[in-house]
């Protein structure tokens, strides 16, 4: 249960309490209310029978009775004979037979258990005296106190109901709140081996969940930030190595006097020029990688027409195919001018590194294809490069576009093992994706998938 949603039955819990206790009082007065009583005064008067009397007389009798609640007992009698009229005291010892000395004479001995009251009744003919009674340890409804109790009790309970639910949902707000607060300090102390996650798998979604899930991508994010930079490290070390060695190597022979003839310093001081410009050409290299993250290529983008992009890349690629003596083969089919938001300059980089390695892993004469058409069903352009060279070994087909990874058939080769990597880097910013197929000693195919907008 979202936090926003516990908060909303906490609320609504609250604004009814006053609409209840309204509730409760409404309800008190329409049980108190005199129509009610005089039902069922009604009912309990029909049980009793009264002497004969005037038909008149009666008829008013019966009206008085009909106010009383049902829960008062009473009798009439006349007076001054003190004949019995009518009575429904529950004792055996007054009844319709009793006269006025046994009612006055049970009075007083149930005094301290009853509480009577005497009201003159004016009669056609004569005067009655009506007696009425109710135990001393009755509640009565009407009493204005019972109500006060009555709705106190009910804001008792409710408020132990809202401070209930109060308590639930603080702890599960404070417990998820104490977590991030440990998974935060966690995270700055550069802890990363803890899972952001909650321990129990079966805690329900909330903002509070959203936020540890979030927390946790950060962290996997950071684990993988840190495995590439120990990569970038070893692969620099390793790369940066060799000219490095060669380089202090050759100085060191020439100060030795290990290498003294003129012709042979001559050699040795062109070699170290040639690793010194590949040395300072590695570093170039990194330096611009360095530079060319998601801001970068997405920095300066502008509205280029990806066809004719991929056109004037198929025909440039024919002046470096012949120097290399590579046939060219193109199927360039895009009838229709598709323009896209990209860097051109970036782009043509990236399909340069692909078309450079066809070109390093053939031999002479061997073929390269340059495939470009229309996949109308999901509006994007397919764009392969394929050769026809030693291909990649199946092993390494995973890994071929991280950063410094070369390839078992690649480490004969000059190179730092990461063109592959600025290609990804490129391709996905964009939102494009690109695959892979090889087979050793048959070639390798890259396929660019190139999503468009319909005009």
């Amino acid at each position: 249960m979202t936090i926003k949603k516990q908060f909303f039955i906490l609320s609504s819990i609250i604004i009814a309490i006053p609409l209840f206790i309204i509730g409760i009082v409404c309800f008190q007065k329409y049980l108190n209310k005199p129509e009610r009583l005089l039902i069922n005064g009604t009912e309990k008067i029909t049980k009793f029978k009264t002497r004969d009397i005037p038909k008149k007389d009666k008829k008013a009798l019966m009206e008085i009775l009909k106010i009383l609640p049902p829960e008062v007992e009473s009798c009439i009698f006349i007076e001054p004979s003190g004949k019995m009229l009518f009575t429904n005291f529950s004792d055996s010892q007054i009844t319709i037979n009793s006269n006025k000395e046994d009612i006055f004479s049970f009075i007083n001995s149930s005094s301290d258990k009853f509480f009577y009251q005497f009201t003159k009744i004016k009669l056609s003919e004569e005067e009655a005296t009506m007696i009425a009674r109710i135990p001393l340890k009755h509640k009565n409804k009407d009493n204005p106190y019972y109500m006060i109790t009555t709705v106190m009790s009910c804001l008792v309970f409710l408020v132990l109901v809202c401070v209930f639910f109060i308590i639930i949902i603080s702890r599960t707000i404070f417990k998820s709140i104490i977590q991030i607060k440990d998974t935060t300090k966690q995270l700055a102390d550069g802890d990363l081996s803890q899972s952001c996650l909650p321990t129990k798998s079966d805690v329900k979604k909330n903002e509070i969940t959203s936020i540890q899930e979030s927390l946790e991508k950060m962290r996997i994010a950071l684990i993988e930030e840190q495995n590439r930079k120990q990569k970038f490290i070893m692969g620099m070390s390793h790369d940066l190595r060799t000219p490095i060695a060669i380089i202090k190597g050759y100085i060191e022979a020439i100060n030795d006097g290990i290498v003294t003839s003129p012709e042979e310093i001559k050699k040795s001081l062109e070699l170290i020029h040639i690793k010194s410009t590949q040395l300072q050409d590695m570093i170039n290299t990194l330096i611009n990688f360095m530079k060319m993250d998601s801001y970068e290529i997405l920095k300066d983008v502008k509205q280029e027409s990806i066809t004719q992009i991929i056109k004037d890349f198929a025909k440039n690629s024919f002046v470096m195919a012949n120097v290399f003596k590579r046939k060219i083969i193109t199927n360039i089919d895009l009838p229709k001018d598709i323009v896209i938001e990209v860097n051109k300059m970036l782009v043509q980089r990236a399909f340069e590194n692909l078309f450079s390695n066809a070109i390093r892993y053939t031999k002479d004469n061997d073929s390269i294809f340059l495939n470009a058409y229309i996949l109308q069903e999901k509006n994007e352009i397919i764009f392969e490069i394929k050769d026809t060279g030693i291909g990649i070994k199946k092993n390494d087909l995973n890994y071929i576009f991280d950063m410094f990874y070369r390839g078992t058939n690649s480490r004969r080769e000059e190179g730092m093992g990461i063109g592959l990597s600025v290609v990804k880097n490129v391709i996905t910013t964009y939102g494009w994706k690109i695959d892979v197929s090889s087979e050793e000693n048959k070639g390798t195919t890259f396929i660019i998938h190139i999503p468009f907008a319909e005009n």
